[in-house]
């Protein structure tokens, strides 16, 4: 019996081992809601950027709505454009004018699972931004684009990690983790655990 504890010792000691470098794995490769936010911006963006005719960097003066996700939305806009060789103004100046304004910004994690048998628990996760859009020549006086929009993104990400992608200042990053039930958070292990104990158990029994 006292072989038997000593095999079974570094048996649960590298699962437990495995299971930790995992999770460390899923966090650290994982973008923040943040910057999945200013990404999903930056293409509807460039959505609005690509209807713009070639010219020689025509000026564009760009908007993003409302003020408490602007200051986080607007660069990736701006760069956007800027990367479609627009020169971005402010005011009068420029002859397009671009909107983007924020209607729904959502975060949701589903499906609480265990990446494996004693692995860190993982969940799938959802961002996503819808805006109303627009853009106008103003020298010719026509909208050439008006409409509402969305752009999302998915991955699946350790639940252990999801304190760290999430930023407390900032309420749309933040999302509601589902519940567990009791037997993927409890009994499933245990019975995990049993089987294994009982399998080495019947090995040494039958080679002694």
């Amino acid at each position: 019996m006292k072989g038997l504890r000593h095999s079974l010792g570094p048996v649960f000691a590298a699962v437990a081992l495995a299971g930790v470098l995992r999770a460390q794995t899923a966090g650290a490769s994982a973008p923040t809601n943040l910057r999945i936010y200013q990404t999903l911006a930056g293409s509807l963006g460039d959505s609005l950027a690509a209807l713009i005719p070639a010219s020689d960097t025509p000026r564009v003066n760009v908007h993003v709505a409302p003020a408490d996700v602007a200051w986080f939305l607007q660069g990736d806009v701006e760069r956007a454009f800027s990367a479609r060789r627009c020169d971005v103004r402010t005011g009068d100046s420029a002859r397009y004018d671009a909107g983007l304004g924020a209607t729904v910004m959502r975060v949701r994690y589903t499906n609480l699972r265990r990446s494996w048998m004693f692995g860190p628990h993982l969940v799938d996760r959802s961002v996503t931004l819808t805006a109303r859009t627009r853009l106008a020549d103003r020298l010719e006086g026509r909208v050439l684009e008006s409409g509402e929009h969305t752009a999302s993104f998915t991955d699946t990400v350790a639940v252990d990690a999801v304190q760290d992608l999430e930023q407390a200042a900032i309420p749309v990053t933040k999302g509601v983790l589902p519940g567990e039930d009791f037997f993927s958070g409890i009994a499933e292990p245990l019975v995990v655990v049993g089987a294994v104990a009982v399998a080495i158990f019947l090995l040494f029994t039958v080679r002694s």
